[in-house]
């Protein structure tokens, strides 16, 4: 009952911005690239180059409100565990990144676009690991702004050298490789535990 009400004050004070950016951001999607009638690597390419981006816009700012000293005061005077509020709003950034991406599919499925469950775990995968990148930096800085830029940076990086970047190649189910986002979500999953581990330490030590 706790965790749930921790839940729903977070979703309600700290993350509706983030949530209406990213629904934006699949809205305009189709604006941007055509998603009918596509086979399966043409389907891929709206998946990573447009859709997955709304993992930075959920995770990243995760650690955001406390990082303003007099909030972060008192929510830590509070008697529920600040590390216990930073989980539950993973959580719920991850399960928000999950649906918007699975309605993103169907609308395509019922554009008559080949999108089979493939590309949705790819997609996830690349999301999660672009906002996990954001959500490390922010956690080590300790600035939201500042968390933004790398997995920007990464994603462009991607654009310029292409499937040299092996595994952790962003747009790889566009050229038939689905094996390389294990990696990436492997890596996004072991970033967002050291995200959540280093805001421990640091809370320890202040």
């Amino acid at each position: 009952m706790e965790t749930l009400e921790i839940a729903k004050k977070n979703l309600r004070h700290n993350s509706l911005l983030s949530i209406a950016a990213a629904v934006m951001l699949c809205l305009i999607t189709p604006l941007l690239i055509g998603t009918a009638n596509l086979d399966l690597n043409s389907a891929a390419m709206p998946l990573e180059m447009f859709v997955s981006l709304i993992g930075i816009v959920l995770l990243t700012p995760v650690f955001q409100p406390e990082q303003n000293e007099e909030i972060y005061d008192l929510v830590s005077s509070k008697y529920c565990n600040i590390g216990k509020v930073y989980l539950i709003r993973t959580l719920y950034s991850v399960v928000v990144v999950i649906l918007l991406i699975c309605l993103f599919t169907v609308y395509m499925q019922a554009q008559g676009s080949d999108v089979t469950i493939i590309l949705v775990f790819g997609t996830v995968a690349n999301a999660i690991f672009l906002g996990s990148m954001g959500m490390l930096t922010s956690a080590l800085t300790g600035n939201t702004v500042i968390g933004y830029m790398p997995p920007f940076l990464y994603y462009a990086l991607n654009i310029g050298m292409g499937p040299k970047l092996g595994s952790f190649y962003l747009f790889s189910m566009t050229v038939g490789n689905f094996r390389a986002k294990i990696w990436l979500l492997a890596a996004g999953v072991l970033m967002i535990t050291v995200s959540l581990f280093s805001t421990r330490i640091f809370q320890q030590r202040t």
